[in-house]
């Protein structure tokens, strides 16, 4: 068996959570203007909060993400490999994500009112990943006003994305000023990421800001992104970030109810065999350079490495012998699901050298994205629980020479896009951000062959606050699933 290094999940706990011992939590807030304030301890909140949010987003990595980017591809009732997105997946997503946005904005005036700057720095954290997951999505979304339901603010504003990131980057470097390792938090078994480790949680803190600062790399004269970077990188004592794969934010499940993970009751033909198999674009780029992760994210079929090509028509339908997802790796009732991880701090850094937003030029471009892939390859094989398959020095070596370094943006953000599976929406914002990787739009596709820019607005939201939605497509566009993000490539 592995050593497998995790913080594991704590049985359900007296008080805020004692009626919530069932086969899920019970949603706490359903709507971002209804929130409710109590005398809840931040930390009871904070359980809740990676719990759901956590399982909110690996369903739609599932669901969503996975299908848009080209790593899987959903043959039966479901279109999204091929933009057709329906309403139900705009509203549910939305909801999602402004519920935890909500959630986390509750445990950040909870943990004030406590006066536990450790909560509060947790909370904006918390807060900063649903909001930047929320804008990216959609755009423009309410912020400033936002979660005021009680002081009667029922139709917020919009606020553009510009105004958001500036409030998120504030956010995250309060939240980096407030933490105190000589604290410990009051119930740190409520902490279902790090067990109460704050210096952990700082340095997530500090590897989500980098995240977002890199986000808006094309807005990088205006928003000052490069220079942010460079701070960051030269204080590592003021700034400290994720420095291995124990770093990692990630939620590792017991299967001791509630903590089960979101697949484990799915059987495999309802989680991937008859429906989801792997795209054709991921294995191919994949198998081509022999890289030893793709038997840990997925099944091949008769000895051989097929992918089913993603937006067929759906007259051309043909998935004999494709692969399909690893269910003992990803959808086991332990699986586990990360909100971040190490190498992805380290594929932001060669970038940034790349483009020479940082120290070191080709040189540390190279270094950090040896680094990356090897953290990676080393992370998947950690947790893959099959006692027969583990990826030998051999075939690491072997790997990094056919991907050897070869001074183009390209590589680095291709290697990226294998190290992002399985992570939230991140292949899809990164697509957009840089048009990497060159995925081969399909013949079956809608949206006139455009790979979804945004999500359309949710119905509801439209009819309950008509007049700043008007104000929000009046700023960033129409309505649609072609029209440009702020932070978006420019074609």
């Amino acid at each position: 068996m592995k050593n497998i290094l995790r913080y594991a999940l704590t049985i359900c706990a007296a008080g805020f959570l004692s009626g919530a011992c069932t086969s899920n939590f019970d949603e706490y807030n359903t709507n971002q203007n209804q929130m409710e304030m109590g005398d809840i301890h931040p930390l009871n909140l904070l359980e809740h909060i990676l719990f759901t949010g956590a399982d909110g987003m690996v369903y739609r990595t599932w669901l969503l993400n996975n299908e848009l980017v080209q790593y899987t591809v959903q043959m039966y009732t479901e279109n999204v490999h091929r933009y057709m997105i329906r309403d139900s997946y705009n509203s549910g997503t939305w909801n999602h994500l402004a519920r935890w946005a909500a959630n986390s904005d509750h445990m950040i005036e909870q943990a004030v009112k406590n006066e536990d700057a450790n909560s509060e720095a947790i909370a904006l954290t918390m807060r900063a990943l649903f909001v930047s997951n929320w804008t990216d999505i959609y755009g423009d979304i309410p912020f400033s006003e936002a979660f005021q339901g009680r002081n009667n603010v029922l139709k917020p504003k919009f606020d553009t994305q510009k105004e958001i990131y500036t409030q998120l980057f504030a956010d995250l470097e309060r939240a980096n000023s407030l933490y105190d390792s000589s604290r410990a938090l009051r119930y740190p078994n409520k902490d279902l990421m790090y067990a109460g480790d704050i210096a952990k949680w700082r340095k997530f803190t500090n590897s989500l800001h980098m995240r977002l600062l890199m986000r808006l790399q094309n807005r990088d004269a205006e928003m000052g992104v490069s220079e942010k970077l460079r701070e960051i990188v030269s204080n590592p004592t003021l700034y400290p970030v994720m420095a291995s794969n124990a770093d990692n934010a990630a939620l590792f499940y017991t299967n001791v109810d509630p903590f089960i993970g979101r697949f484990g009751t799915m059987t495999l033909q309802n989680f991937t065999s008859n429906s989801h198999r792997m795209a054709e674009h991921l294995v191919n780029m994949m198998n081509n350079t022999n890289d030893p992760r793709l038997g840990i994210y997925a099944v091949q079929q008769n000895n051989e490495w097929t992918g089913l090509v993603s937006g067929y028509p759906t007259t051309e339908t043909n998935a004999t012998n494709c692969a399909y997802l690893n269910k003992d790796v990803l959808g086991d009732y332990t699986s586990p699901y990360t909100f971040m991880r190490y190498d992805e701090v380290l594929f932001i850094l060669s970038e940034a050298a790349f483009r020479g937003m940082v120290p070191g030029g080709s040189g540390a471009a190279q270094q950090y994205y040896e680094q990356a892939v090897l953290a990676s390859i080393d992370y998947w094989d950690e947790i893959n629980p099959s006692p027969t398959y583990e990826i030998t020095q051999a075939q690491k070596n072997a790997f990094m020479q056919i991907v050897a370094f070869d001074n183009t943006l390209e590589q680095i953000l291709n290697q990226k896009y294998i190290a992002l599976f399985w992570e939230g929406y991140e292949a899809w914002h990164e697509y957009r951000r840089t048009g990497y990787p060159n995925l081969k739009i399909g013949k079956g596709t809608a949206n006139d062959g455009v790979l979804p820019t945004r999500f359309i607005y949710p119905v509801t939201t439209v009819d309950t606050n008509h007049e700043n939605y008007l104000k929000a497509i009046a700023n960033q566009g129409p309505d649609n699933m072609k029209t440009r993000l702020w932070w978006a490539r420019k074609q």
